[in-house]
């Protein structure tokens, strides 16, 4: 489609900006002529529109009326306010403005560089292409919040800053840093860090070795006669067969040749190999980590990264030292410190971190956007600024589920109730009202969208005649219903499937 053809929306005045800027919007009492420019006035002033209470902060009253919307949203605590009263002179005729809306691919892969939004990371063409396989990726869905979290880490690889992405579970984070890494195929040591996770772990450790385990075999047999004649047969057939010497080989020969065995060695950790190599380092879980132990990084996130290997024999990297491998880049992901088991980090580690980026959980929007692409392969468009982003379509990984009869109100429905469900088990920092009484939360994240999906389709490969209502209702029971306990946390699930419009029926 052309820029040409796209809408021109009136930019609202200040206070309708302030009024609608960030916030869920609810759309109701409109006819089908006047919610057209309704929804390119709440998109221009930065609202993003669903399709259900469950989802909204604010409801939008259109001249139809809809008193009934409009009492249930002052039930539930939340605004309404008139269509009449957001209005701004001429605002309702949607089309005045100054430019038009640009229309771009929202990546751009290239032999010399890789684009992200707006983004631009130049390949170095010295790395070896052995990054994450790209069969990770193939259910990935680009929408706004996981494109917007990928412009960070490629924002981190240009500037060379320290990248932190902070958020809720299933924010794609971690995906968000081997996404990129695998388009420009750089390698990304990869380290999950815990409560037993120590310094040996990042800088390196002293470890037993097996005597014999790191000979040079060529180098061994070049001895020639200074060996006994039973070490060099027993080289010789092994150099032959092109093959390692067994444990009671080299047992055997360092008894005949009496050579002092090496039982410890330095093994490096993940940091010093990434110095020397050019790797990423992704230190997932970063806050589950004592303090004490990831605040042994803070000279390697300075500029420059500088390190001094006292754990091992003292070597230094950096200025006056080793040199620090110009695609080295350093990346971290962790949940917000609320989570249970999270140790607060000290100011001074997190402004070590020149970069920090709170990744965004995904609304009903874009579960929406998530199912329609399993099914059609079809990524979402997005508004940022004047620019409308949108990649290019993929293969559709279940086709099974587009001849379902009303899919697109399934997958409205579908979403609105996992949205339902992930709000009401706390995700998103939303205080909780599935399993007050546990001491571990409900999650509900995309994973748990897509496991539905993919049952769904699964079980329309199997048995395209039967009822496919009756077998959502039969995904959705084992995918959400199951995982709650018995009593008020299912009764308040399917009170949510029924005002989604969805059939869920009774566990086992």
């Amino acid at each position: 489609m052309d820029s040409s053809d796209l809408p021109i929306l009136k930019t609202p005045d200040p206070t309708v900006n302030k009024t609608i800027n960030g916030r869920r919007i609810l759309l109701r009492g409109f006819t089908e002529a006047d919610e057209s420019p309704a929804i390119a006035f709440v998109n221009s002033a930065g609202g993003q529109l669903v399709q259900s209470l469950q989802a909204a902060d604010l409801v939008i009253i259109g001249p139809s009326g809809a008193d009934k919307v409009a009492t249930l949203a002052r039930q539930r605590q939340l605004r309404v306010v008139d269509w009449s009263d957001l209005e701004s002179p001429g605002a309702a005729e949607s089309v005045t403005a100054s430019s038009p809306l640009a229309e771009r691919s929202a990546i751009e892969i290239t032999p010399d560089f890789v684009r992200i939004l707006d983004v631009v990371v130049p390949r170095t063409g010295d790395m070896p292409s052995d990054g994450p396989e790209a069969d990770r990726f193939a259910n990935l869905c680009l929408d706004e919040p996981f494109l917007r979290a990928a412009r960070a880490v490629a924002l981190g690889v240009v500037e060379r800053m320290p990248t932190a992405l902070e958020g809720t579970t299933a924010a794609s984070k971690t995906t968000a840093v081997l996404w990129l890494a695998h388009l420009l195929g750089q390698p990304v040591l990869r380290l999950n860090l815990n409560g037993q996770t120590d310094t040996g772990e990042l800088i390196g450790r002293y470890v037993p070795t097996r005597g014999g385990e790191d000979w040079d075999l060529a180098s061994l047999a070049a001895l020639g006669p200074r060996l006994r004649k039973e070490t060099r047969a027993l080289l010789d057939e092994a150099l032959a067969a092109q093959r390692p010497l067994t444990w009671a080989e080299r047992t055997f020969i360092a008894a005949r040749e009496r050579f002092q065995e090496r039982t410890w060695r330095f093994a490096e950790g993940v940091i010093p190999q990434a110095l020397r190599s050019g790797a990423w380092v992704l230190l997932d879980e970063l806050n589950l980590a004592e303090p004490q132990v990831i605040e042994r990084l803070n000279p390697v996130l300075e500029t420059p990264s500088t390190l001094l290997m006292s754990e091992g024999d003292h070597t230094r990297w950096g200025p006056g030292g080793l040199p620090v491998h110009p695609e080295f880049r350093l990346f971290a992901t962790l949940n917000p410190a609320e989570y249970s088991g999270r140790s607060i980090l000290s100011p001074a580690f997190r402004d070590r971190w020149l970069q920090w980026y709170f990744a965004h959980a995904p609304g009903e929007a874009e579960y929406v956007a998530q199912l329609r692409f399993l099914i059609e392969g079809v990524h979402p468009k997005f508004q940022v600024g004047r620019v409308c982003y949108q990649a290019m379509p993929g293969k559709p990984l279940l086709p099974e589920l587009a001849e379902v009869p009303r899919i697109e109100d399934y997958l409205s429905m579908i979403a609105c109730f996992h949205f339902a469900m992930a709000s009401a088990g706390g995700e998103g920092g939303r205080a909780s009202s599935l399993g007050r009484g546990r001491r571990e939360r409900y999650v509900f994240t995309r994973r748990s969208l897509e496991a539905c999906a993919r049952l769904w389709a699964s079980m329309r490969r199997r048995f395209p005649e039967a009822c496919p209502r009756s077998q959502l209702a039969s995904v959705l029971t084992t995918v959400y219903l199951n995982r709650l306990s018995p009593g008020a946390d299912r009764k308040a699930a399917i009170g949510l499937a029924e005002v989604a419009g969805l059939p869920l029926e009774e566990g086992e």
